[in-house]
C-alpha cells in the first residue's frame, strides 16, 4: 500500500491551475492527492469541487484560515481517517517533481527510517533562471545542479546572502556541496518552502498552527517551533523540484504573490501585507529580515534549543550543521 505519504495543496481561487498545472504536472506515482479549500469565493469553491470531483480527489475545507490551519485540517482528518500517513508533502501550485519517481525515493527514505526524527523536509528547486540560472536545463541533459537548497535564516549575514543558492551566494552554496557532493541530504535552518514535507507524528507532537501567517512566513514559522523543540529539518538535495512563478500569469494571478499581497487584492490573497513581519517578531523576538541585529537580545531566551544551537554554527562555521545519510 502506498500510503506512508500524502500529497497535498492549499487552494484559493485558483482551480484553474490546479486542474492545467498542478493535475498535469504531479505523477503522483500511486500516492493519495488531497486538495484544501483556504475559504475560496463560492463559485470557484464550486468550481473546485467540480475539478476533484472529475479526478477522483478528496477535497477538504479549511476550518479557519491560511496554510498553516489548511495544513492543520489535512492533518485532523489524516489521524481520523489514514493512521498509516507519516508524512504530508505540500506544493505551491507553481511547482512539481522533476526526479523520476519523486515520490517513490522518498518513500524509500521514509520506509527506512531514516528521516523519523525531522520534523519538515525540503528540496533541491530549480527555476528558470531568476535564481537558479540554466538549472533546468542542465538536469534534462543527465547533470545533477545545485539549486535554491534552503535559508541559513539564523546568522549574521546580509539577508539575500543567507540563501543556499547560486544567484543569492556562491561560495555559501560551493561550502555545502563540498560536504553533501549531492549525496547525503543535511540539517538547514530552513529549506526552500515552496514545497515541503511535514512529518505527522511530529506535528501532532509540538505544533500550535496560527491564523498569524495565513501564506507569507507560513512554513518558517513552523520550523521555528520544531527547532525550539530541538527537532531539525532537513534539506534532501538529491530530489529536485521546479519552481515556475511565471505560470501563474497564465491564469490572471502575478508572478509572485507578494505583490498582490501588497496591492490588498483579496482575489489572490487573505492577508494584509506587513502583518506576517509584525506577528513573527511578536512570536519570536527577532526581525525575520535582520536577525543579526535582533537575535541577540533575545538570544537566552533560546539557550539549549536547536534555535540557539544553529545561530552559533552558522557564525562560526560555512558548513552544514550536520550532514545525514539517506
Amino acid at each position: 500500500m502506498k500510503d506512508n505519504i500524502i500529497i497535498y495543496v492549499s487552494s484559493y481561487n485558483n482551480y484553474d491551475m490546479l486542474e492545467e498545472v498542478v493535475l498535469k504536472n504531479i505523477n503522483t506515482e500511486g500516492f493519495e492527492f488531497i486538495n484544501v479549500d483556504d475559504n475560496s469565493f463560492p463559485e470557484e469553491l464550486e468550481k473546485g469541487k467540480t475539478v476533484c470531483k472529475k479526478h477522483g480527489i478528496q477535497c477538504l475545507e479549511n476550518k479557519s484560515t491560511g496554510v498553516q490551519m489548511a495544513t492543520q485540517t489535512l492533518v485532523d482528518f489524516i489521524n481520523k481517517n489514514r493512521p498509516n500517513c507519516k508524512w504530508i508533502i505540500c506544493f505551491q501550485h507553481d511547482n512539481w517533481p522533476l526526479s523520476k519517481e519523486f515520490f517513490t525515493k522518498l518513500n524509500d527514505i521514509i520506509k527506512n527510517n531514516s528521516i523519523n526524527d525531522y520534523g519538515c523536509i525540503g528540496f533541491n528547486v530549480l527555476d528558470g533562471g531568476k535564481y537558479t540560472g540554466n538549472s533546468i536545463e542542465m538536469f534534462k541533459k543527465g547533470h545533477l545542479p545545485n539549486g535554491m537548497l534552503g535559508l541559513r535564516h539564523l546568522c549574521s549575514l546580509h539577508p539575500s546572502r543567507r540563501w543556499i543558492s547560486p544567484h543569492h551566494n556562491k561560495n555559501l552554496l560551493k561550502t555545502y556541496f563540498e560536504h553533501h557532493k549531492l549525496k547525503d541530504a543535511f540539517v538547514v535552518d530552513i529549506p526552500t518552502w515552496a514545497v515541503t514535507g511535514w512529518n505527522i507524528k511530529k506535528w501532532n507532537e509540538v505544533i500550535q498552527p496560527t491564523t498569524d501567517f495565513k501564506f507569507l512566513f507560513w512554513a518558517p514559522d513552523l520550523i521555528m517551533q520544531f527547532a525550539k523543540n530541538n527537532i531539525p529539518t532537513l534539506s534532501i538535495p538529491t530530489l529536485y523540484v521546479e519552481n515556475c512563478q511565471d505560470i501563474k500569469t497564465k491564469f490572471g494571478a502575478p508572478s509572485n504573490l507578494t505583490h498582490a499581497i501588497k496591492q490588498d487584492n483579496r482575489r489572490f490573497s487573505q492577508e494584509n501585507y506587513g502583518e506576517h513581519h509584525k506577528n513573527w517578531i511578536k512570536r519570536w523576538g527577532w526581525d525575520f529580515e535582520d536577525p543579526a541585529g535582533t537575535f541577540p537580545p533575545v538570544q537566552n531566551k533560546y539557550k539549549n534549543t536547536l534555535i540557539n544551537k544553529l545561530w552559533e554554527h552558522n557564525n562560526s562555521s560555512d558548513a552544514p550543521y550536520k550532514l545525514i545519510k539517506l
